[in-house]
């Protein structure tokens, strides 16, 4: 009797904590690529290159990831991104991996992370994609073993992000080479105008002095 008891206890201590897990898993509502573009305050493909967990807040702890931004499709673009999200996957947290190239959707996570500016989830659209630096092509699969819950990048996604802002060729702060090369051209273009000036006025002291001498020798 004594065993029989202890074993239905077990199985209603097992139901229960199934149940509860379930209770609490992340669910995610189906989202079109558009709308996913139109929810996040920036998308962009980037590699993961760091991450660490914060201290337990109000919040609870958070991973934080920094990403080296590579191709940007919505938002302000910048070379390098900070992007906040829940440890637990049950309350819809997204684990990136350190090393591997995402397209990452984020939405405003100021207040959450002091340093972090974005927020993002396993509901948001992230997927990881193919290592590279360009633009994200149709039927481009995720890295092996890595295809991610949002599958793979198809023409209806490729469609909804439109033509990205490479970033490649910009500084760490996020600003073109090209006002720098400017600056440089207009510094040129002072000094040719200086020493210009400098020649004409020898040039004129010069044939002042010449005509001096001239009417000095007539008089004479």
């Amino acid at each position: 009797m004594t065993l029989r008891l202890l074993a239905l206890l077990a199985l209603v201590a097992a139901l229960v904590t199934v149940t509860s897990t379930a209770a609490h898993a992340c669910k995610c509502a189906e989202m079109t690529p558009a709308a996913a573009v139109a929810n996040a305050k920036a998308v962009f493909t980037g590699t993961a290159t760091a991450a660490r967990v914060t201290e337990s807040g109000p919040v609870g702890a958070r991973a934080v990831y920094t990403f080296r931004a590579d191709n940007v499709y919505k938002g302000t673009p910048a070379a390098r991104y900070t992007v906040t999200t829940n440890v637990d996957s049950a309350a819809c947290g997204y684990s990136f991996t350190k090393g591997t190239r995402y397209l990452v959707f984020a939405t405003s996570g100021t207040g959450i992370v002091p340093e972090a500016g974005l927020s993002s989830g396993s509901c948001a659209g992230n997927r990881p994609v193919a290592p590279g630096t360009g633009p994200l092509r149709p039927t481009e699969e995720g890295p092996p073993g890595q295809a991610g819950p949002a599958g793979p990048v198809d023409a209806a996604l490729v469609a909804a992000l439109g033509s990205p802002t490479r970033v490649s060729a910009m500084s760490p702060q996020g600003v073109q080479a090209q006002p720098a090369r400017a600056t440089a051209t207009s510094l040129d273009w002072r000094w040719t105008a200086t020493g210009a000036a400098l020649v004409a006025l020898i040039l004129i002291a010069g044939l002042t002095l010449i005509i001096r001498r001239r009417r000095a020798a007539r008089q004479s």
